[in-house]
């Protein structure tokens, strides 16, 4: 099994119930703690089990990228994590193999939850030699966004990058960061959003998407859009502080051209 430390395995609860729970009576699937919930019988799963066995079958066939690609990724996202200095204890969810280590200090207490067991197992030898915390042990516990296997007011941060669009109910992903986060805690969510800062979705991108679901009525699906939601801006703003957060701050990161935002938000102390 990953070993977990002290530190973690004194917070953790069972996902549905939230009351505390001892690491014994999670079960344990390829020696990683298992504490996922699934909604299967909520509308939208289907479209969500259909996005997350693409993404595994892509990334597990597909890592093979070079090394340079990987470090032209780490440089694109180190000034987001020069804005943002995460400290204390860090959950990241969504967070794979947790490869935003990259950019924390060695002192913060770190986790991360992710539906995908094989996660921290499918980097590349590449991915490796770019990422030197994907070389180090990392705390990881399977888990889905909305229901995370930890008690309350346990994390001084929640990271989200790149995951939300791909959540099957964002609100209650929301809540349960809210709920994990020590009052005063904040949020960090990182997401590319439609119409990027201006807010406005151009034509071309338009008619992109009417292309695509065309091709996908006609049983086409080479192109198919994998993501469950397509917030702009504004929509994620209404998101976060629809779920009790008080915005912050808001960082476009300079790679991608306004097009992709870090929000920071605060759970109310």
């Amino acid at each position: 099994m990953i070993n977990l430390d002290p530190w973690l395995t004194a917070i953790l609860a069972n996902p549905i119930s939230k009351q505390a729970q001892p690491l014994e009576a999670f079960t344990q699937i390829n020696n990683v703690i298992d504490a996922r919930v699934f909604l299967k019988n909520t509308y939208g799963y289907s479209d969500w089990a259909e996005g997350q066995h693409f993404y595994e079958d892509e990334v597990s066939g597909k890592d093979s990228a070079a090394v340079s690609h990987y470090q032209d990724e780490i440089d694109g996202d180190r000034p987001v994590y020069l804005h943002y200095k995460m400290r204390g204890r860090v959950l990241d969810c969504g967070g794979g193999a947790g490869s935003v280590r990259e950019f924390l200090t060695n002192d913060v207490e770190f986790v991360a939850t992710d539906p995908w067991l094989q996660a921290p197992f499918a980097s590349s030898a590449a991915r490796k030699a770019a990422y030197s915390c994907l070389n180090r042990p990392v705390n990881f516990i399977g888990a889905t966004a909305e229901f995370q296997p930890f008690i309350a007011d346990s994390f001084d941060w929640v990271h989200m990058r790149s995951m939300l669009d791909h959540v099957q109910i964002v609100d209650l992903a929301l809540l349960e960061a809210r709920r994990v986060l020590k009052p005063g805690g904040r949020i960090l969510i990182g997401l590319y959003v439609d119409g990027g800062k201006s807010g406005v979705i151009s034509l071309e991108r338009r008619l992109k998407d009417a292309i695509k679901a065309s091709l996908e009525y006609f049983g086409i699906d080479r192109w198919k859009d994998h993501h469950i939601w397509h917030p702009t801006y504004t929509n994620l703003l209404k998101l976060i502080t629809d779920n009790g957060f008080s915005i912050e701050d808001t960082y476009w990161q300079p790679k991608w051209k306004d097009m992709v935002c870090y929000v920071c938000a605060r759970k109310p102390s």
